[in-house]
């Protein structure tokens, strides 16, 4: 089985790459919308990414990764993210924010971060993509702001295609880590090439998603939005506004406030782990694909934003690596039809 996206016209035929500064915009590159970012393009799709050693960054709390963070994707005067200006900075994200271990209340006990049950309150646990938080006396959850006793120490380079960084973390009690994201654009695609290490001497599993923050210019979420999968999908959690069709979920009301749906990953399951958001009618799409097989696709939606996220699982012994990519493949002003070959 394999993937594709049938396309009306095809309007990319040659790659420029190019990086800029904050301030130092060519003619086809929107102008930074926020502080501690780069823009960076490639002459047909500019994103704009966060700064994770600055202090001004446009997230600065103990919950979301603060590497790879690509706040903002425009391409033919079109915008994909949601990214507000202003926003809460402790615990508000935009754009393609991603986060290792989301513990929801009363969620299962294997969702807790690497170290989390054999410390004790008051010492320390690993949250990869912070650092060692402290744990407080009670379970912790996504709604928690934990003292950051050791926060990991991050590196980025700025590069003509993109941008690398490296996050590492000496870690607590055994646990350590480092993480490698890759931001890279080609064509119309953006690609987050992330690769985990254990460098502790114990080993440990983890779960990573990326809360996609999308959001087709000014169209909130609601009648003309539809979220395809490339197979049969059986989700728990929508409600009457929101209707499946075959393998698709369209959006037929506006959100009054918010919903979360589950997909399950089916299982024997071997085609591609990916979802396709589009608005048909305005020629808008984001295909997102990960490069390994998932556990589910959580879907919480807001009036001002949807977000499919695609969870994985990874399992490390003390020195192996774990590699895996995210692709976002943008298209404007195209009749879509997704599909997926049999």
């Amino acid at each position: 089985m394999h993937s594709s996206i049938k396309r009306v016209s095809e309007r990319i035929s040659i790659l420029f790459f190019t990086s800029i500064l904050v301030g130092c915009s060519p003619d086809n590159a929107p102008p930074a919308r926020h502080a501690a970012t780069r823009v960076i393009t490639n002459g047909i799709l500019s994103v704009e990414v966060m700064d994770p050693t600055s202090s001004d960054r446009y997230n600065n709390g103990v919950r979301f990764c603060s590497i790879g963070a690509v706040l903002r994707a425009s391409m033919g005067g079109h915008e994909f993210f949601y990214n507000p200006v202003t926003h809460n900075r402790k615990s508000d994200h935009g754009g393609l924010a991603s986060e290792f271990d989301l513990c929801i209340p009363g969620g299962p006990a294997n969702d807790f971060p690497p170290g989390y049950h054999e410390a004790k309150p008051g010492e320390g646990f690993l949250k990869i993509g912070i650092g060692v938080l402290k744990k407080q006396n009670k379970p912790y959850s996504l709604f928690q702001s934990c003292d950051l006793i050791s926060p990991a120490e991050n590196l980025v380079t700025w590069g003509r295609q993109g941008a690398s960084f490296i996050q590492k973390s000496k870690g607590v009690n055994g646990f350590a880590y480092e993480l490698r994201a890759d931001v890279i654009l080609k064509g119309n695609n953006v690609t987050v090439e992330w690769a985990l290490k254990n460098t502790g001497v114990k080993p440990f599993s983890t779960k990573q998603y990326t809360h996609n923050f999308f959001r087709f210019d000014e169209y909130d979420v609601g009648p003309g939005y539809l979220l395809t999968f490339p197979y049969d999908i059986n989700p728990r959690g929508q409600s009457a506004r929101q209707q499946v069709v075959s393998r698709s979920i369209e959006f037929k009301e506006f959100i009054p406030k918010w919903v979360n749906i589950d997909v399950p990953y089916p299982n024997q399951y071997t085609g591609p782990n990916a979802v396709v958001l589009s608005y048909p009618t305005k020629g808008l799409s984001i295909k997102c694909e990960t490069s390994v097989a998932g556990i589910k696709t959580a879907i919480h939606a807001r009036p001002v934003y949807i977000s499919p996220e695609q969870f994985i699982e990874i399992k490390l012994e003390p020195s192996q690596t774990e590699r895996w990519t995210r692709t976002y493949v943008l298209h404007v002003d195209e009749v879509l039809v997704p599909y997926w070959d049999k």
